[in-house]
C-alpha cells in the first residue's frame, strides 16, 4: 500500500533530503536500526554504534516522566520504496522558488513510497530506542510526533561508503556542549541548578568561585587569587556533597536524579544544605578568617610560609607555591567525600569538619597530602582520583569512620604511593563522633 508523507524538499551539499513529522508510533514500528537490517555484521556494513544502558536508565524514564519532553529530530536512512516527491503548487505567487528546481513551488509537497520502504536511524539511534521502549510502556506516546529529516539510501557498496560516511559526519564531528555550559544551562539537574544560585545569591561564595567556562584547576596566576575554585570544580564538589541529603530523602545521584527537576522544596533544602556546609568549611579552614575579612585572598594562602606567617621566596624572587589545601579544587574534592562518608553514616557535618580541621593540618606540605597529591620538588597538584581516594579513606579512617579498605591495605597503598616503606596513617581523631575504642584504632598502626 502506497504511503505518502508531508515533506519538506531541500539540498545541501550533495544530499538531497525530506522534512517531515512522523507519529512516534509510526517511527517506533517502521524504523530499525542497521544491525536489525543487515544479516551479517560485516566490516562494510556495519555503520551503527553499540547502543548503551543510558536509553534505559536514562531516556525512557524522560520520555514517561518529562512534561516538556522534547527530542530533536532523527536523521534516518530509507532502503527502497521508490521515493517520488510531488511539489504543492502555488501559481499565482513566485516566491521562494529558490527553494526548489521547479520555481512555481514553495519546496513542500507529498513524498510518496510505495510501502515497500524500509527506514533505519542514521543519527539519533538512542532516541529511537528510547522512544520504542517508552511506547511499550505507555502506548498513548505513539500520538505524539517527532521530525524527521529522510535520505535516500541504495543498498550498494557504493551506497553503503556514502551512507556511513554521513553517519561518522553526524556522529564523530558532532561536539556535545562543555560542562560548563550545562552547569550554566541546565534547568534539571539539581546540582547545576542549586551551584549557580550558590555563586548568585551567596555573597561569601559569589566572590570566590571563578565563573570561567574552562580549567577545573586553579592556576597559579595572579588573576585567580581572588578564588578558592571554578564554576566546574564547585560544581563536582557539590555533586559529592548533596548527596547527603539526597541520601536521608531516598535519593541516589544518579543519571535520573540529573535529569529530573525535583521540587522547589527539595530544592531550597539542597542549597541551604551546601551554603550551610561551605560556610562552616570557609569558617574552620585555617586562614580563611582572614579572607572572610578582607585582609588576604585565597591566592596568598596558596603560597608557603615560614613558622611567622611570612611568605617564601624562591631563587627568581616568585612566592613559592604551597600553603592551603582547602584553597585549592582538589583539597576541596577530599574534604567533601569525607564529610559524605560521615553524613551517610550519620554523624554531625558541623562536628566532622571540626575534628578536621583541628585535628589534620591543612598544609600542602604535610602529611597525608604530601608526596600523594602534592609534589615538594616541583610545587605542583599530582595525582588524581586514585590518590583522592586514597586520602579520604586515610582521613576517614583516623576520625573512626567505615570504610571499605582494610586498615593493613590501606596502609600497604599509602606507603607504595609515597614511596617510603615505614610511612604512618594518620593518628586516630578523638571527637563526639567517633565511637571507635582509641586502643584499639591506636593498635592498627604497628608494623605488622
Amino acid at each position: 500500500m502506497a504511503d505518502y508523507v508531508p515533506a519538506l524538499k531541500a539540498r545541501m551539499g550533495d544530499w538531497q533530503y525530506y522534512v517531515t513529522v512522523m507519529k512516534l508510533g509510526k517511527i517506533a514500528k517502521e524504523c530499525q536500526l542497521a544491525e536489525e537490517i543487515h544479516a551479517h555484521k560485516d566490516l562494510d556494513e556495519v555503520i551503527q554504534r553499540e547502543i548503551s544502558n543510558r536509553v534505559s536508565k536514562e531516556m525512557v524514564p524522560y520520555l514517561l516522566n518529562e512534561p516538556q519532553r522534547f527530542y530533536g529530530a532523527l536523521v534516518v536512512a530509507v532502503y527502497g520504496g521508490e521515493p517520488e516527491f510531488s511539489p504543492v503548487k502555488v501559481a499565482e505567487h513566485d516566491l521562494l522558488n529558490d527553494l526548489d528546481d521547479d520555481k512555481h513551488s514553495y519546496g513542500f509537497g507529498l513524498l510518496r513510497f510505495d510501502g515497500s520502504q524500509v527506514y533505519y536511524a542514521l543519527d539519533g539511534q538512542h532516541r529511537l530506542r528510547s522512544i520504542q521502549e517508552a511506547i511499550a510502556m505507555d502506548p498513548d506516546l505513539r500520538q505524539e510526533e517527532i521530525t524527521v529529516i529522510i535520505l535516500n539510501h541504495e543498498n550498494t557498496k557504493e551506497g553503503l561508503q556514502r551512507t556511513r560516511r554521513l553517519f561518522s559526519t553526524l556522529n564523530r564531528r558532532a561536539k556535545p556542549t562543555s560542562s560548563g555550559v550545562n552547569i550554566a544551562i541546565d534547568e534539571d539537574d539539581a546540582i547545576a541548578i542549586v551551584t549557580r544560585r550558590l555563586v548568585k545569591e551567596s555573597s561569601v561564595l559569589k566572590n570566590l568561585v571563578l565563573c570561567k567556562l574552562g580549567s577545573k584547576q586553579i592556576t597559579p596566576s595572579k588573576g585567580n587569587d581572588p578564588y578558592i575554585t571554578t564554576l566546574s570544580a564547585f560544581y563536582e564538589t557539590n555533586e559529592i556533597l548533596i548527596a547527603i541529603p539526597a541520601y536521608k530523602m531516598g535519593r541516589d545521584i544518579d543519571g535520573s536524579f540529573k535529569q529530573f527537576r525535583p521540587s522547589n522544596e527539595d530544592l531550597d533544602e539542597y542549597y541551604g544544605f551546601l551554603e550551610q556546609v561551605w560556610m562552616q568549611l570557609l569558617g574552620k579552614a585555617p586562614g580563611f578568617d582572614q579572607v572572610l575579612k578582607g585582609k588576604k585572598t585565597p591566592g596568598d594562602l596558596r603560597k608557603k610560609t615560614d613558622s611567622d606567617g611570612k611568605m617564601i621566596i624562591d631563587d627568581a624572587g616568585n612566592p613559592l607555591p604551597g600553603g592551603s589545601i582547602f584553597a585549592r579544587p582538589m583539597g576541596q574534592y577530599i574534604l567533601a567525600e569525607v564529610l559524605m562518608l560521615a553524613g551517610i553514616q550519620d554523624k554531625s557535618i558541623p562536628e566532622t569538619i571540626g575534628a578536621i580541621m583541628e585535628n589534620i593540618s591543612m598544609d600542602i606540605d604535610d602529611s597525608p597530602w604530601a608526596n600523594l597529591i602534592w609534589n615538594p620538588g616541583t610545587r605542583r597538584i599530582v595525582g588524581g582520583k586514585t590518590e583522592r581516594k586514597l586520602i579520604s579513606s586515610i582521613i576517614s579512617h583516623s576520625l573512626g569512620l567505615k570504610i571499605k579498605d582494610k586498615v593493613r591495605d590501606l596502609k600497604q597503598k599509602y606507603r607504595d604511593q609515597i614511596g617510603n616503606p615505614k610511612a604512618a596513617l594518620l593518628k586516630p581523631i578523638e571527637w563526639a563522633g567517633n565511637t571507635r575504642s582509641m586502643a584499639d584504632m591506636e593498635g592498627e598502626y604497628g608494623d605488622e
